[in-house]
């Protein structure tokens, strides 16, 4: 009779992948699960229409703004000691936006929500980094892990939705409650403790105080041009602002001993290339989930549950994406998968760019979602999987807080992008005399057809950019300490 000891030290790593998993799928959740719900929030808090949209930009601002802090700390403190941490924050915050009682105290504890978000993302990822070392293994674990992006966001609208119209709004924020206590409970029990002993001294403090605040008014000013528009004053003010404290980074970062962004990664030109590919993916990924939440709701005149339901496909479609994507992640050029998943999108980008008011859920709308995420869902494994390869233990939060940097500074470019975008063509076309439904629709379908543009730039992008790295196919595992073939890239 064999020992139970075996037994226990293979499905720990399944372990730690399921609970990396479910700490990330609950912050991507939280990126839309709101959505659907805004409407009763405002009239029940006595948010004004322009307010209504920081309960959802607090948490896009702060959890893009911090994630290259968040990085460091976890390579510089322990991913596990962060993991634990930041999880009982983002808990605590989440409880407080449950509980809110004013504008003022939900949109701060979303805030607060963000902050803890960028501390706990990159150190789930650089657990799961360090517990699957490169090869087959840590292919299918990244497969899992993209596959959250589309899924958490879907699943997002859907809870929000049923959520919303079975209990009350503020479930919205406390479903998140039993989820962390028991990720609390399980983690010191199935995450091994710290490793410091190779631990960096500590980082540029000045370079992370101007990468931060760079990236924090970005993110805010981008966020702002819904009200104020892309050419005023205040807009171009803060872009010239991001500018200079971007130049103060780097100059920071050039004199720095510790530098917060170490050079060494920022030659590797096939991870960086990567992370550009998923800010771009993202940046039309999460602008759809905006728009076709409201073509649904005001267009086609669905429920907050019926729009929520209506996601399933995607789901479907993204999940499977990434179970067949990772199974053949080293068997061929990564460039295939990347640039094939991305013209795939733009496939289902375009069919939605001619959505009309007739437009039937099963004869164009599944379709079509059904088809961006098998795309974009095929992308985002490859991309993911060459944007972390090859990081070393001591540098998996930074990996990882690079990648997710992405993710969210895509997301909220992209939306505000097509807001605007949006916006004047339904203005143009109310102005001709079109109907208000009709122009509406006119200007959620201009913004599909550029989302669509964005993705036929990030195919063209991938194969110019990315290199073919036939030897990945036939490379075997490497340990800790040993970098990928690709690291000078």
């Amino acid at each position: 009779m064999s020992s139970p000891a075996p037994t226990a030290r293979a499905a720990a790593p399944i372990l730690i992948l399921l609970l990396a998993c479910v700490a990330q799928f609950m912050l991507i959740l939280d990126d839309t699960i709101v959505n659907v719900a805004l409407p009763t929030v405002g009239a029940d808090l006595g948010f004004s229409e322009r307010d209504l949209s920081w309960v959802v930009n607090a948490y896009f601002l702060t959890f893009g703004g911090f994630l290259l802090i968040g990085g460091r700390v976890a390579d510089r403190f322990g991913a596990r000691r962060m993991f634990l941490i930041s999880l009982a924050a983002f808990a605590a915050a989440s409880a407080v936006c449950g509980a809110a009682w004013s504008p003022e105290v939900l949109v701060g504890a979303r805030a607060v929500q963000g902050l803890a978000a960028a501390m706990l993302s990159p150190a789930a990822l650089a657990i799961l980094l360090a517990t699957f070392r490169e090869g087959p293994e840590r292919s299918r674990a990244l497969a899992a892990w993209a596959s959250l992006i589309g899924l958490g966001a879907a699943t997002g609208l859907l809870a929000g939705g049923a959520i919303t119209e079975a209990l009350d709004w503020r479930w919205v924020f406390l479903i998140n409650l039993p989820v962390a206590l028991v990720a609390l409970a399980v983690v010191p029990r199935v995450i091994p403790k710290d490793d410091l002993s190779g631990a960096r001294t500590a980082p540029n403090v000045g370079g992370a105080l101007l990468g931060t605040a760079a990236l924090l008014l970005l993110v805010f000013t981008v966020v702002e041009t819904d009200g104020a528009g892309w050419t005023s004053a205040r807009t171009l003010g803060g872009f010239g602002v991001v500018l200079l404290l971007g130049a103060l980074f780097v100059l920071s970062e050039a004199r720095s001993t510790s530098p917060l962004l170490p050079r060494t990664l920022l030659r590797r030109r096939q991870p960086m290339t990567a992370n550009g590919l998923v800010l771009l993916a993202a940046a039309g990924l999460m602008a759809m989930f905006f728009f076709q939440t409201l073509f649904m709701q005001r267009v086609l005149g669905y429920g907050a549950l019926q729009t929520g339901l209506s996601f399933l496909p995607f789901s479907v479609s993204m999940g499977l994406a990434s179970v067949v994507t990772g199974k053949l992640l080293t068997r061929v050029d990564p460039r295939l998968p990347v640039a094939g998943g991305m013209l795939l999108a733009a496939v289902g980008l375009y069919l939605m760019s001619t959505l009309t008011p007739e437009s039937s859920y099963l004869g164009h709308l599944a379709p079509s979602l059904a088809i961006t995420a098998y795309g974009v869902g095929t992308a985002f494994v490859v991309a993911m999987e060459i944007a972390t390869g090859g990081a070393e233990d001591r540098d998996g939060g930074l990996a990882s807080a690079l990648l997710t940097t992405g993710q969210q500074i895509g997301s909220a470019i992209g939306i505000a992008a097509m807001v605007t975008i949006a916006t004047d063509r339904t203005t143009d076309e109310l102005t001709r005399g079109t109907t208000p439904l009709l122009a509406q629709t006119d200007g959620f379908t201009a913004a599909f057809g550029v989302m669509m543009f964005l993705m036929l730039f990030a195919a063209v992008a991938t194969v110019a950019f990315l290199r073919p790295t036939g030897e990945r196919a036939h490379a075997p595992a490497r340990g800790a300490g040993q970098t990928s073939p690709g690291a000078a890239d």
